[in-house]
């Protein structure tokens, strides 16, 4: 048996939880590998949480995401939530 699904709210927290990581940013590439999720995939849940500001791209170089303050609160409230749930 594999693993269970993941929600896409977890799929959310595993993105941002690899930014907070690469805290200047990293690109897609690395966001998937480090989500553990398929590029395709991990290609339109960056769109959607750019789409609600949770992460944005670097000016100087666009190809680079990163966390925004926004996405720092979601996860921090997210992993909180996570923490009653258990």
């Amino acid at each position: 048996m594999g693993r269970p699904k993941r929600h896409r709210l977890q799929l959310y927290a595993d993105i941002l939880r690899v930014l907070r990581v690469y805290e200047g940013g990293c690109g897609i590439t690395r966001l998937s590998y480090g989500a553990n999720m398929p590029l395709d995939r991990a290609k339109r849940l960056v769109g959607e949480l750019i789409s609600h500001g949770l992460i944005g791209r670097r000016t100087d170089d666009p190809r680079i995401f990163v966390l925004t303050t926004r996405g720092m609160e979601f996860l921090n409230a997210f992993d909180k939530l996570a923490m009653f749930l258990e």
